[in-house]
C-alpha cells in the first residue's frame, strides 16, 4: 500500500526584532523609537538589563516590502545614538530574528538564537 500526504503550510511564525540594553558603565536608560514602512510606531524607554524590547510582526505580502527602522539613544540628552534599519524583507519570511544589543562600545547584532552577537556599529555623537 502506498500513501501520500499533502498539507497546507501551517501559519507563518511571527518575525521578531529584539533590542536589549547592556550599557554597563552608565547603567542608564536606552530610548528606542521604531516605525515600519506602513506607519506603525512603537517606542520604549528600556532600563539597564531589563527584559529586551520586542517587536513581533508578520511581513507584508509581496510585492510590498517590510521594513522596520529604529533610533536608539542613551546618555545625557541622548547624546549617543544610531539610526538603524533593524529589519528588511522584499518577500514574506517566517520566524526571522533580528537581535540588537546596545553596549558601551556600540551596537552588537545577531540573527541567531544560538550564536552570540558580534560588534557591528560604534555610537554616533550628537553635537
Amino acid at each position: 500500500m502506498f500513501a501520500m500526504f499533502f498539507g497546507l503550510n501551517e501559519a507563518c511564525k511571527k518575525n521578531i526584532v529584539m533590542i536589549a540594553n547592556q550599557l554597563y558603565s552608565s547603567r542608564g536608560n536606552l530610548l528606542i523609537e521604531c516605525s515600519d514602512n506602513k506607519g506603525k510606531f512603537s517606542s520604549n524607554l528600556l532600563s539597564f538589563d531589563a527584559n529586551p524590547f520586542i517587536i513581533s510582526f508578520s511581513d507584508y505580502r509581496w510585492p510590498k516590502e517590510t521594513r522596520w527602522d529604529c533610533t536608539i539613544s542613551h546618555g545625557e540628552n541622548n547624546k549617543f545614538y544610531y539610526d538603524l534599519q533593524v529589519y528588511h524583507a522584499n518577500y514574506q519570511r517566517c520566524g526571522q530574528l533580528r537581535s540588537w544589543i546596545a553596549k558601551d562600545d556600540g551596537i552588537w547584532f545577531t540573527e541567531s538564537y544560538e550564536d552570540p552577537a558580534g560588534f557591528v556599529l560604534p555610537w554616533k555623537t550628537r553635537a
